[in-house]
């Protein structure tokens, strides 16, 4: 069985998909079997938590 051809309307289709969910786009891969796979954007505007050292645990 030949390889599943993805053309450029079915890759348009998935990245307005993707995009009318709200997600922006941060890459693409087509597979070998034709199957397109998207990942998010890491949005580095947004610092995680800040961590100050060990944790200081409560004496008695």
């Amino acid at each position: 069985m030949p390889a599943a051809s993805v053309t450029k309307s079915a890759i348009s289709r998935a990245i307005a998909a993707w995009k009318e969910s709200g997600l922006k786009v941060g890459g693409m891969e087509i597979t070998k079997d034709g199957a397109i796979r998207i990942t998010a954007a890491v949005d580095e505007s947004e610092p995680g938590p800040q961590r100050g050292g060990p944790r200081q645990w409560p004496t008695r």
